[in-house]
């Protein structure tokens, strides 16, 4: 099994040059019996690639490796895998007790993606789909989205891939690759991976507890860990508790979030909703009550008025209401950061029956509880409930009901009946077990059978929400309404208010059989395999209470539309083979030290979407043994998943405009699936909002296709042997997408139905048929997942890393220091919504922001600075995020308009002693050490006029942790 190209060596000697520096690749090395042989800890930089690891103390045993992207175990330290990694070191460096802003500060990450600290206003959330305040975290590699990034355990899918419930003291490192790895791990690996390496070797056991505060007083975190381990002979096992808490910071705690700013054609204002405390009533003309208002009438002749002051039960009580000044400020209550406390218990180990044989088992459980906050509840008579003319709390003399059935408009905030509520409860549950061994003394070749069981299950419950048929029975007991801010009038509406549940249970069951080894030697080395297959099965089962379920023929249910949802259940089985062979082509020839071919195959059956295969071609050549240039093309896909096809039905109210409207008799003909019963020269939706519902394509009767796309990556990693402790690396990448899963827009249906008459999207249009009065109008749009669109990204990403050599200043020992650089840098984001349309156009989003695809800017990076002396040691890091365009539109005229949103760059800085008689290390740290305000972005910012996914919202962040040993 010999070769010229002697791969031990190379790793060996990176080892030595770059020291003790974080990089890629570096894995838990095993010998022939699957014992851990080797744990190749680090204590250099946050996040390096290329091959830097390699233990030099172990060297002898360093037989064979796993590779994040890859099936084969490997013992070069470099692969053509461009991976980034965050070592035990680089973990204990950041403050944060969760990994979610750990990882969403790598450069890689952009686009949309789940910040546990501020996805609140939750607002009703009643789709399965949709987070507020849960305490997730998720991340986004490459900006294509958190469905396009899988997330594992010791290569392990997870059934909840929240990163925030994976115990820090569990992990070893995590593996970060931000490419397409399909053909090794299935579904979902679009934008790349997140890998949590599980430390297995740990013996002792040790007590850590942090805290943290902001510069403003708020926003305080405090937690605790407990780790201990034992190993032995036949076996090892590492368990321990994990506990944090953060405290909710409300949005008016910072002042770029204290009031919702909108961007209108004549600048910024300060806005909020006119849902008020004091009420909103339209006054119809002709009426008494609207002739002694006769300066608060509007074009059509209406008084709009509001209270002033009093009871409400007189019209002297009322006065005019201002549209520009009479708005509430709902952003006072909602949640910037939210509340969560979570509770981790896990369990690692294994043990060996024979030297072929050995079990193993991982398994943790994770409980949250966290909570996110809106504004009293807004409510009108449009949402079902109404005020008599002649009931006795009403002065006007008109009945205050929904316009659309011939009643008056009136609106009002029940600030009497305290704040809406979001809480949430999630269990999650992960255990791997199995066999893993070899088949003989001497064989290369080594196996394992494992079975994985997921469980996650959300419980949340939504506080003070209407009830409207109790709220109506409130206000017909005698409630007064127009003076609901009265404790005693707030004591009886109290009785119209509900508390909806909602229930999400997904649980993932999977087998799993692997082996791997030589097949036979070749001159430059042995050919090797690697090959398996799996079952897996997805469920989800989604409840709602009662009181809470959807009546698509109405568009209500029993509490406020807003919280209106539909129960939904749903399984995907899949079954897998998958084959990678690692062949050694060459080596030691001239212009040519090394030259590696890597082969991938995956085929997937899924139950719902049929067969696809997909394959993977990997390039490594070293023309010099310090430089390696490789170079993978791979096939990806991502099936769609139990969300997208089969999430039951939510209410939105998009605003749009009706291609049928005021046409003749001759212009729609040939429409007739578009206009269905629409009346010539009718203009019943000429444009306003409309109902939609939102929902898998199972609800509408629609099919789905998996997105399938390619994954290029070309660069060299260089690491001079004449530089000692430097290495650099540069990759080019691009990513295409087509058959893209998306929820459709209820426009985009329209125009597609109305192009071309056959169109599928034409049976998600309902309208009201030739018995109605409002006869071709649309009562309502499916807008459900759907496949359409393509997208492509592009870019670059470089690193370099240089342990610097030790030197002595006059005599004095400065320390050892060591640098670290990476960047990412986005060339294209391309995305055709919908190909094939009368005036479709592809837009490059790239440097740009949107609501629909997040932060696409085009540079991202870190620096990174290490020292150590003695028991001391520091870190500073800054983190840089370009400047970008924000794609938004004017508040009141619609029209597109581009805004500047600037670069910002973040620093912290982190410092360390360890007080080794005692056993006890401390650490303090202070992150955006400039308390750098994120750039605005108004309306595109929803209720923060902030991107609360890219930017931290929280400013100067203080923290301190004690760690002791035993």
């Amino acid at each position: 099994m010999q070769s010229n190209y002697n791969r031990l060596s190379i790793a060996v000697r990176l080892a030595l040059s770059v020291g003790i520096a974080s990089s890629a690749a570096v894995v838990q090395a095993q010998d022939a019996n699957g014992k851990d042989a080797s744990s190749a800890q680090t204590q250099g930089p946050q996040a390096q690639s290329g091959a830097e690891q390699a233990n030099k103390s172990n060297a002898k045993t360093l037989t064979a490796v796993s590779v994040t992207g890859s099936l084969i175990r490997r013992v070069d330290a470099e692969t053509a895998n461009p991976v980034v990694t965050l070592d035990r070191t680089a973990i204990q460096n950041n403050g944060s007790p969760t990994f979610g802003n750990l990882l969403q500060s790598l450069p890689a990450v952009a686009g949309n993606a789940t910040n546990t600290q501020n996805n609140s206003n939750g607002g009703g959330v009643a789709s399965p789909t949709l987070e507020g305040g849960d305490g997730a975290a998720r991340v986004s590699l490459r900006g294509l989205g958190t469905e396009r990034t899988l997330v594992l355990v010791d290569g392990q899918r997870l059934a909840n891939p929240d990163l925030n419930m994976i115990p820090q003291n569990m992990i070893e490192r995590v593996d970060v690759l931000p490419q397409g790895a399909s053909t090794v791990y299935g579904s979902d690996a679009i934008g790349g991976v997140v890998n949590f390496i599980l430390r297995k070797d740990y013996t002792g056991a040790e007590l850590s507890v942090n805290n943290g505060i902001s510069s403003h007083g708020d926003g305080q975190r405090h937690g605790a860990q407990f780790t201990v381990g034992a190993s032995g002979e036949q076996g090892n096992i590492v368990g321990g508790v994990d506990y944090n808490k953060q405290d909710p910071v409300v949005a008016t705690r910072r002042g770029f979030s204290a009031h919702q700013l909108y961007l209108y054609s004549s600048g910024v204002q300060v806005s909020g909703s006119h849902s008020i405390p004091t009420g909103r009533m339209q006054l119809p003309p002709g009426s008494t009550a609207n002739a002694a208002f006769p300066n608060c009438l509007d074009s059509s002749g209406v008084a709009n008025v509001t209270l002033a002051s009093g009871s409400g039960s007189s019209l002297g009580d009322y006065r005019c209401f201002n549209g520009a000044s009479d708005v509430y400020n709902y952003n006072a209550y909602n949640y910037i950061q939210t509340q969560s406390e979570r509770t981790n218990v896990f369990v690692l180990g294994n043990y060996k029956f024979s030297d072929y044989v050995t079990f193993f088992t991982d398994a943790f459980y994770n409980r949250t509880n966290s909570s996110g906050q809106d504004a009293p509840a807004p409510t009108s008579v449009s949402d079902g409930w109404s005020v008599a003319a002649n009931n006795p709390i009403n002065p006007f003399g008109v009945t205050f009901a929904d316009p659309n059935s011939g009643g008056n408009y009136m609106s009002t905030r029940l600030t009497g009946l305290g704040t809406r509520l979001h809480t949430y409860t999630t269990d999650n549950q992960q255990i791997n077990s199995g066999l893993r061994g070899n088949f003989g003394q001497g064989s290369t070749w080594i196996w394992d059978a494992s079975f994985d069981y997921g469980r996650s299950k959300r419980i949340q419950t939504d506080y003070n929400e209407v009830n409207v048929p109790a709220f109506q029975a409130a206000i017909d007991a005698g409630a007064n309404i127009f003076d609901q801010s009265n404790p005693a009038v707030s004591d009886l509406l109290r009785k119209g208010v509900d508390a909806p549940q909602y229930t999400m249970l997904n649980t993932m069951r999977q087998f799993q059989a692997n082996a791997s080894g030589e097949l036979w030697d070749l001159p430059a080395g042995a050919m090797q395999l690697s090959t398996g297959a799996l079952y897996r099965k997805n469920s989800m089962n989604y409840n709602v209470t009662s009181d809470a379920i959807l009546n698509p023929a109405t568009g209500t249910c029993t509490v406020l539309q807003e919280a209106c949802g539909s129960p939904a259940s749903g399984s995907i089985n899949v079954s897998e083979v998958y084959a990678e062979t690692l062949i050694p082509v060459l080596s030691e020839h001239p212009g040519v030290y090394a030259l590696n071919v890597d082969l991938g195959l995956r085929t997937s059956h899924y139950s719902t979407t049929g067969t696809t295969t997909n394959g993977k071609f990997a390039l490594e050549y070293r023309p010099i043994a310090d430089l390696l240039v490789r170079g993978t093309v791979s096939q990806v896909f991502r099936a769609p998943n139990l969300d997208e096809l089969y999430d039951g039905r939510t209410i939105s109210n998009p605003t749009i405009v009706d291609p049928c409207v005021n046409l003749s008799a001759a212009e729609l003909a040939g429409h007739g699936n578009a206009c269905q019963y629409v009346v010539p020269n009718t203009n019943h939706n000429l444009s306003g909002q409309i109902t939609a519902y939102y929902s898998g394509a199972a609800a509408a009767g629609a099919t789905l296709k998996p997105e399938k796309g390619k994954s290029y990556d070309f660069g060299f990693v260089y690491s001079p042997s004449w530089l000692e402790g430097a290495s650099t690396s540069v990759d080019l990448w691009r990513i295409t997408l087509s058959n893209m899963l998306t929820t459709i827009q209820a426009q985009t249906v329209l125009n597609e139905c109305f192009a071309n008459d056959s169109s599928p999207y034409c049976g998600f249009i309902n309208r009201y048929n030739s018995a109605s009065s409002l006869a071709g109008g649309i009562n309502y749009v499916n807008t459900p997942v759907v496949n359409l669109g393509n997208l492509s990204t592009s870019g670059v990403d470089f690193t370099a890393n240089y342990a610097i050599p030790h030197f002595d200043v006059a005599g004095v020992d400065p320390g050892n220091f060591k640098t670290s650089l990476s960047t990412s840098y986005v060339s294209t984001f391309n995305n055709d919504a919908t190909p094939g349309s009368p005036g479709a156009e592809t837009i490059n989003y790239a440097g740009s922001y949107t609501q629909q695809f997040g932060n696409i800017t085009r540079w991202r990076g870190t620096l990174q600075v290490n020292w150590n002396l003695g028991n001391w040691s520091a870190q500073w890091q800054s983190r840089y995020i370009h400047s970008a365009k924000n794609l938004t539109a004017y508040a009141d005229t619609g029209a597109p308009v581009v805004t500047h949103m600037g670069a910002v760059t973040y620093h912290s800085i982190q410092g360390g002693y360890e007080w080794a008689k005692y056993h006890t290390r401390f650490d303090l740290g202070i992150d955006n050490l400039s308390d750098k305000v994120p750039p605005l972005v108004y309306q595109n910012g929803l209720n923060y006029n902030v991107d609360t996914a890219t930017y931290d919202t929280m400013g100067r962040y203080f923290w301190a942790r004690v760690t002791v040993k035993f």
